[in-house]
């Protein structure tokens, strides 16, 4: 989307086929959604707003490691449910947890960033490299 490009506000369906009154998003909630489908490749299902929603309030509460189950038909590497550490990173909500905790960035050799996060543990597995090297006195 350019930022030419103007959004408009969807038609909210405010009653059921039985005539029943349904309760309205709050804008909070068009708001994550939004983020869901707008800014993820392919678009998050809109199903995912309200544990993604929970994920956010547990994080701000400094609860990253709550499992939340995930909707009917969802799965995290095989599970129903996911941490909300997991929940938060995946769908990119860093902007809505408002709670202060360090970002961790680790940046290759020439600066580039390959990862930015929350990370609760770190760890950087290195090899010691042990090459003999064979040094022939007729090439030198």
């Amino acid at each position: 989307m350019s930022n030419n490009d103007e959004i408009y506000d969807a038609e909210v369906i405010s009653e059921s086929v039985d005539g029943e009154v349904l309760e309205e998003p709050s804008d909070y909630w068009k708001l994550v959604a939004f983020h869901l489908s707008n800014n993820h490749e392919p678009p998050v299902p809109i199903s995912m707003t309200d544990v993604c929603i929970k994920a956010i309030e547990y994080a701000n509460k400094g609860d990253w490691k709550v499992l939340l189950a995930l909707p009917d038909g969802t799965t995290y590497k095989g599970s129903t449910h996911a941490e909300v550490e997991t929940i938060v990173e995946s769908h990119h909500l860093h902007q809505f947890v408002t709670a202060d905790r360090d970002i961790v960035t680790i940046t290759d050799g020439d600066g580039k960033v390959i990862y930015q996060g929350y990370g609760t543990e770190l760890k950087l597995e290195t090899q010691e490299v042990n090459e003999e090297i064979e040094i022939n006195d007729d090439e030198q």
